[in-house]
This record gives structure tokens, C-alpha cells and sequence, in this order.
């Protein structure tokens, strides 16, 4: 089971309070996601918006951890990128690598926040609800909008920890790509899932 991808069993909790579960953790994440702005009583219709609410804020929160990178690259040049003299007419390597590194996370965050916003939503046609079992449906593209929230969330979280400490950046930078493999996988399959081609969601 992808551990981005909450199961079938857990959706439906999340999706009908009526049927409290006693796993805290499912309880921890009815709660968080409600910051998200989950309308947990659901039909489609509110199934749709509650995925517009949920990608917008995913945005927002990618767009913040892109404003915060922008803004360390600049703290990190000014600080590290000595004046030039006749005998070190430019900066060290080492700088301008970590530099340039962080520049492009700026970029790769920009280009998920435009992403995920314009992302694809399900048809509201009658013949889409008979002929692709639209509620199901929805209630999968729920689980993949946890997954894009979980992602965005710890981006977010290692922007704002982030500082311009060379030796902090060196690691801090290539830990960021285990968090977008995660938003990448939550992508590749919401789509699938659109497309017709996606599996359905393992059970507990």
C-alpha cells in the first residue's frame, strides 16, 4: 500500500463522522484535515468543492514554501557570497552550487502550486456520474487530495525550518526530494484515477 494513499476503510471514516472511529490516528487526521477545509458531511457536489478548497489551500501552502526559499536564497548570497577582488574575482563553487539549488526548489515549488491548482476534477454530467461510478469516484480522489495535502504539508514544514547554514543546506536541500517523489506519486495516480486507468484504492 502506498502510505501517501490512505486505505478505502479510512476514507469512509473520514467521510461520515457519524461512524466515529477509536483509532486515534484516523481521529488526529479527520482534525487536521478539517484545517484543510473538509466538509466531512459529503455528496458529490460538496465532494467537488471540498476538492477545490482542499488544492487551493495545497497551493497556498506551496506558494508559501516557495516565498520562504526565495527569501533564504537571498539571505544565504548576501551572507555568503564575498565582495569580488582582483585575486577572487568569483564566488566560491560551493556557494554558488547551493545557490543555484535553491533558485530551482523555488521553481519546482512555483511550477506544483500552478500544477495542483489547475489540476483536472471529475465531471458534474449525468452521463459521467452513470457511466464512471462518480461517487466512488470522488470519494478516491478524496485519498488522493489527502496524499497532496500530506506532501504539500511537510514541503511546507522543511521551507519554514530551513536556514542559510551552508552545512544545514547540504543536507536539508536533497531531503526535499523525498517529499516531491511523494507529491509526484499522489499526481501521477489522481490523474490515473481521472483517466480511468487508476486501481482502486487497497483496503486495511
Amino acid at each position: 500500500m502506498n502510505p501517501a494513499i490512505p486505505s478505502e476503510d479510512v476514507v469512509r471514516v473520514l467521510l461520515d463522522p457519524s461512524q466515529p472511529s477509536h483509532d486515534p490516528s484516523v481521529a488526529l487526521l479527520q482534525v487536521a484535515l478539517s484545517g484543510f477545509g473538509f466538509n466531512f458531511y459529503d455528496a458529490r457536489n460538496q465532494a467537488r468543492a471540498n476538492d477545490l478548497l482542499v488544492r487551493e489551500r495545497v497551493s497556498n501552502l506551496l506558494a508559501d514554501a516557495a516565498a520562504r526559499i526565495r527569501n533564504l536564497e537571498v539571505r544565504y548570497r548576501e551572507r555568503s557570497i564575498p565582495a569580488a577582488t582582483r585575486e577572487e574575482p568569483f564566488p566560491p563553487a560551493d556557494v554558488l552550487r547551493r545557490a543555484k539549488a535553491l533558485h530551482e526548489l523555488t521553481a519546482r515549488l512555483d511550477a506544483a502550486c500552478t500544477e495542483i491548482v489547475t489540476l483536472e476534477v471529475p465531471g458534474a454530467d449525468p452521463i459521467w456520474s452513470r457511466v464512471r461510478d462518480e461517487l466512488p469516484t470522488l470519494h478516491r480522489l478524496f485519498a488522493f487530495d489527502v496524499g497532496l495535502a500530506t506532501a504539500a504539508t511537510a514541503l511546507y514544514d522543511r521551507a519554514d525550518a530551513l536556514t542559510a547554514e551552508a552545512a544545514e543546506l547540504d543536507g536539508a536541500l536533497d531531503a526535499f526530494a523525498t517529499d516531491f517523489e511523494v507529491l509526484r506519486k499522489a499526481l501521477v495516480e489522481r490523474r490515473a484515477l481521472l483517466s480511468g486507468s487508476g486501481p482502486a484504492l487497497p483496503h486495511s
